[in-house]
């Protein structure tokens, strides 16, 4: 109630009715520090999930937990949205579903529902001051655990098909779906894929070095600079392949065209994957629905 009463109770209307230029900059910046990681947070996802979740749910997710985190939360700069650990989590679910056979979205609803009761409790009962006993060790190497998985993806991971060194392999999902057009060739994709890759990872570095460096006429210009080196990198990076490269094929990112669940369906009780599960199937019977069955456990409940 204190709380509530030092946030939303107080400066609520100020802060909604506060619209100015410097407002206006924080919010861009805001949109361009999430949007990227959650267009390819959204990718990951997909891939983990077979695609019952992806980019459309996690762009819907980080906007109404962001702005519901903002209003009540009293932190309207926390930056929210998907982070490692919890792809690292996800996928560990999706493991756990297939091992017991049930449905990974319900099995995720109700896990969901104890992290809820598990999070109020923790609130009532003011949990997190136990965090303080936590040492920088303890949080260095989890970090170093996540960082190792990530790189481990993004470069190539040899215990599964993911990863930019993988395009090298003409075996991957993606070299086989375009082995039949007569201009593919995978290593002008596999090599175009990890120059840009790795060229977007140099300009991030090269970027953020700014910050401390003598260019440009003021500390300001170099802060910017700083703040928005991986949305200039993806960029950059984007524009040289669509304007350098445009007659590479190379992997996109996994985004319906419309505002509607990734999961396509093939046929009306949705538990095949349009295309994948039915190649001979012209179009989608429909997407998936936007609300998950509780009582949908397979007979395991």
């Amino acid at each position: 109630i204190n709380d509530f009463k030092r946030t939303v109770g107080t400066h609520w209307v100020e802060e909604f009715t506060n619209f100015n230029q410097r407002t206006v900059a924080v919010t861009l910046l805001m949109f361009i520090s999430v949007i990227a990681p959650t267009l390819t947070f959204g990718a990951v996802y997909g891939k983990e999930t077979d695609n019952r979740i992806g980019a459309v749910e996690v762009i819907l997710a980080t906007c109404w937990v962001g702005v519901v985190y903002s209003i009540i939360g009293g932190m309207p700069l926390c930056i929210i949205g998907s982070t490692g650990p919890v792809i690292a989590f996800t996928k560990a679910v999706v493991s756990i579903a297939k091992n017991l056979d049930v449905p990974y979205l319900t099995f995720n609803v109700w896990i969901s529902v104890w992290l809820l009761a598990y999070c109020l409790a923790a609130a009532f009962f003011d949990l997190t001051r136990v965090v303080r006993l936590a040492t920088r060790f303890t949080d260095e190497i989890f970090a170093l655990l996540i960082v190792s998985i990530f790189v481990l993806d993004a470069v190539g991971d040899p215990f599964s098909q993911v990863g930019i060194l993988r395009y090298f392999d003409p075996n991957t999902k993606f070299n086989k779906a375009m082995k039949d057009e007569p201009e593919f060739n995978f290593v002008e994709t596999a090599l175009l894929s990890t120059i840009l890759g790795f060229g977007t990872t140099t300009l991030i570095f090269t970027f953020r070095s700014f910050k401390t460096t003598s260019f440009f006429c003021n500390q300001g210009i170099r802060n910017s600079i700083h703040d928005f080196s991986v949305s200039m990198s993806v960029i950059l990076a984007s524009l040289a392949k669509e304007l350098l490269f445009s007659g590479v094929e190379t992997e996109q990112l996994n985004v319906p065209d419309k505002f509607e669940p990734t999961y396509q369906c093939c046929t009306s009780s949705c538990d095949t994957f349009f295309p994948d599960d039915c190649p001979d199937q012209d179009a989608a019977y429909g997407s998936r629905n936007w609300f998950v069955s509780f009582s949908d456990l397979n007979g395991k409940g």
